[in-house]
């Protein structure tokens, strides 16, 4: 598939998380909807390196969106990006996309356990760019444009 098909079936970008361990899945369920911060997570220092285990990862793709149009995330299931962790708050937060400026946007919505940008607090809308990590409370995702995975797939067949 080229890289413009691939980009129009998943939109401008792609949230990629590694799934979490046992433990951390059973703990979760055990604290409900209090802070998990205490799991000490086993962050990685760089998080373009989770493209060397595409086959372990979860990649979520978000519906089509429109420019300035904002995809809401959070722990309830009617939010457009569901993060099923306790320390995301039931609305965490927003991601918009600006199709003139090719730029993202998260939003913090006054969380309780905060929105991160490469460890980065975000007290007003900050812009995301292809391979910076998003922290939503204790879950981490790397924000990928779509054409940079299309091409870290390719790579990763052509081995």
């Amino acid at each position: 598939m080229k890289a413009e098909d691939f980009e129009k079936q998943l939109g401008p970008f792609v949230l990629v998380q590694r799934p979490p361990d046992e433990m951390t899945q059973q703990r979760a369920i055990q604290l409900g909807a209090k802070r998990t911060i205490a799991l000490n997570r086993n962050a990685t220092k760089d998080p373009m390196s989770l493209l060397l285990e595409l086959e372990d990862l979860l990649i979520t793709t978000l519906p089509p969106l429109d420019s300035h149009e904002n995809l809401s995330v959070g722990r309830l299931p009617d939010c457009d990006v569901v993060v099923d962790d306790p320390s995301v708050s039931k609305h965490h937060a927003t991601l918009s996309w600006d199709d003139t400026l090719q730029q993202a946007l998260v939003k913090d919505l006054e969380s309780s356990n905060g929105t991160t940008v490469n460890g980065v607090e975000v007290k007003q809308p900050r812009a995301v760019n292809d391979g910076d990590e998003i922290g939503f409370g204790d879950a981490r995702f790397l924000f990928l444009r779509s054409r940079t995975l299309h091409s870290r797939l390719g790579r990763s067949k052509a081995r």
